[in-house]
C-alpha cells in the first residue's frame, strides 16, 4: 500500500519542482567540458557566432536566468561541423532543426554560454575578434566568419563582406595585413531607406584573392567551388 500525504503549503511543491530542476541541469552541467585555453575549436564557434550566431543569458519575469546559442545556417555541412566543434570544444550535441529554409542549429547550456561570453562581443554591430598572437587561430577566425559573412564572385574574381560593423570589417583587414593579403573596405553607405543601417564592404581581390585561397579558403563547399574556380 502506498501512503499519500498532501501537504497544504502552496508553495512546498514549487520548490519540490524547482529542486528537481536544479538538480537535472547540475547533472547536465557535470558533463560539460571546459578548456581553459583558447583553441582552435573555439575560435570557430567564435567567429560562426560573430557571422550567424546569437547567445543570450536573459532573465525573465521570474529573474529565473536562460541561457542559449543559436545559429542560423544556410547549409548542411556546415550546419554538421558546428555541432561537430560543440561535441569535440564543450562536449554537447546541439539540435539541427531545418526552419524557415536554414538550418537553426541550438542549445541551451549556462556553463558554454559564460565560457563563449567571456571571449567578447557578438552583437551585429559591435562584435570582436578575441584577441590572438597565434596566425593559426586568426585564420581559422577568419575561414568561419567568411563562411557566414562573405560572397565570391566568380566573374569579377573578388571576395565581398558586407557588414553594418564599420569598425570590425576594418579591424579584418588590418588582420589580413599580418598574413600578408591586401583588402580594402568602403563606406560606411547609408542605404535609401533610413530605417536600415548603414553598412560598409570588405574587398579581396587580384593577386591577394589567390594568397586567400591558398592561406584560408572556406569550409562552406558553395564557397569554397567558386574560390577554387577562380585562376
Amino acid at each position: 500500500m502506498v501512503l499519500r500525504i498532501m501537504v497544504k503549503d502552496k508553495n512546498f511543491y514549487k520548490r519540490i519542482s524547482k529542486i528537481g530542476l536544479k538538480n537535472r541541469w547540475k547533472k547536465q552541467h557535470e558533463k560539460v567540458k571546459i578548456n581553459k585555453i583558447l583553441t582552435k575549436e573555439k575560435m570557430a564557434i567564435n567567429a560562426y557566432l560573430c557571422g550567424d550566431g546569437w547567445i543570450s543569458a536573459r532573465k525573465d519575469k521570474n529573474k529565473a536566468i536562460h541561457y542559449e546559442i543559436k545559429f542560423f545556417i544556410d547549409d548542411f555541412y556546415l550546419a554538421k561541423r558546428i555541432v561537430g566543434l560543440f561535441k569535440k570544444e564543450f562536449n554537447l550535441s546541439p539540435k539541427i532543426i531545418f526552419k524557415r529554409g536554414c538550418y537553426h542549429v541550438q542549445i541551451k547550456n549556462k556553463p558554454a554560454c559564460l565560457n563563449l561570453l567571456n571571449l567578447g562581443n557578438y552583437r551585429c554591430k559591435t562584435w570582436n575578434i578575441p584577441k590572438i598572437k597565434n596566425n593559426l587561430l586568426l585564420i581559422e577566425w577568419i575561414k568561419c566568419f567568411f563562411d557566414c559573412e562573405s560572397n565570391v564572385d566568380v566573374k569579377r574574381k573578388l571576395i565581398q563582406v558586407k557588414s553594418t560593423h564599420n569598425d570590425g570589417l576594418k579591424d579584418i583587414c588590418s588582420r589580413l595585413k599580418t598574413l600578408s593579403i591586401n583588402s580594402k573596405v568602403y563606406g560606411p553607405y547609408q542605404p535609401k531607406n533610413k530605417k536600415h543601417s548603414a553598412y560598409s564592404i570588405l574587398l579581396i581581390n587580384g593577386k591577394d584573392l589567390l594568397t586567400y585561397k591558398n592561406l584560408i579558403n572556406f569550409y562552406h563547399p558553395i564557397k569554397k567551388k567558386k574560390l577554387d574556380s577562380i585562376s
